[in-house]
């Protein structure tokens, strides 16, 4: 346990933050997001029907509720969001409250954003995590390529690392 904290410690000392989006509507934010594509993860990996769903406390603090089908079975996982900065409501410190995951707090950076609020990109520091995520479960391809096209000119992601998710009830 020990090594696994000091690896979360060091980890997050050596992660480059990216720029995020300004200016975020927070309570327009909030809602189901569908997940469209994303790098694959540990968690994640395998999963369809994926979406986060997020709701604003009175506290400002947000409740984020994943939920994913794997090998058949509903996997949820509960966290919740702090906004890092009252300037930068775009940036979050996530905790992870079920499973719990003591001491360990991971960034999410909110990278892209249609003006709509119809879909967004959440980055990862360091590149090795990352999501392309819609209102609806369903994308079209030009504005699914824009992104990716975004994701790595503009913030040094390999659009080939993304892996979309299939979503079965649409």
């Amino acid at each position: 346990m020990k090594k696994i904290f000091i690896f979360c410690v060091l980890l997050n000392l050596s992660l480059k933050a990216h720029n995020v989006v300004k200016d975020l509507d927070l309570p327009r934010f909030m809602g189901k997001w569908y997940v469209i594509s994303l790098i694959p993860n540990w968690i994640e990996e395998g999963g369809t029907d994926s979406f986060d769903e997020y709701t604003l406390n009175k506290d400002g603090t947000i409740d984020i509720r994943y939920q994913t089908i794997k090998n058949g079975k509903v996997k949820t996982i509960r966290q919740k969001g702090v906004i890092a900065d009252e300037n930068i409501k775009s940036k979050w410190e996530i905790k992870f409250i079920k499973p719990w995951i003591p001491f360990f707090k991971a960034p999410y950076e909110l990278i892209i954003l249609d003006e709509n609020y119809n879909y967004m990109a959440v980055g990862y520091p360091d590149n090795s995590f990352g999501w392309v995520m819609a209102r609806s479960p369903i994308m079209k391809d030009s504005i699914y390529n824009k992104i990716l096209d975004q994701l790595e000119t503009d913030f040094g992601y390999d659009k080939k690392k993304f892996e979309k998710v299939t979503h079965n009830k649409k």
